[in-house]
């Protein structure tokens, strides 16, 4: 084999290589990932806290604690930490319903992603019964894919 058959067998492949990449984007995994982690462990972290900090007994208590913590615009729950919103959609007698928004982006700067940025979506109702937990629930029609 010649040596410009063996360099265009080369570029050849890794054409290919670069293709078979371009149509297999994880940044929307990633960004819904994240949103996932942070509705799942940060959040919940956050929630109980508050309830300690305020020493809130029963159900009522430690709900009003949860959404007076979610509903505040300076809560230091993701401190230093941008790209993070939550936008509380309602509640019952001890849960909370929540839309979890988290920013990623990329850092390749190859394909598919090639820097790219997209907002995680999740959707949680959160249990104060007893500690904060956290409850996967579907995001219903119509729920914004970013904020």
């Amino acid at each position: 084999m010649s040596r410009s058959a063996g360099a265009l067998r080369h570029v050849v492949v890794v054409g290919l290589a670069l293709a078979a990449l371009a149509g297999c984007s994880t940044i929307q995994r990633e960004a819904d990932d994240e949103a996932a982690r942070i509705a799942d462990q940060v959040l919940p972290a956050a929630i109980d806290a508050a309830i300690a900090e305020v020493d809130a007994k029963n159900g009522s208590e430690r709900l009003v604690t949860a959404e007076t913590l979610l509903t505040d615009p300076e809560a230091p729950i993701m401190d230093g930490q941008g790209g993070v919103v939550w936008v509380v959609r309602g509640r019952d007698a001890t849960t909370i319903r929540v839309d979890i928004y988290r920013r990623w982006e990329s850092g390749s700067l190859l394909p598919p992603d090639q820097g790219e940025a997209a907002w995680g979506l999740v959707c949680r109702s959160y249990d104060v019964t007893r500690s904060a937990r956290s409850i996967v629930v579907e995001c219903p029609a119509g729920t914004p894919r970013s904020p």
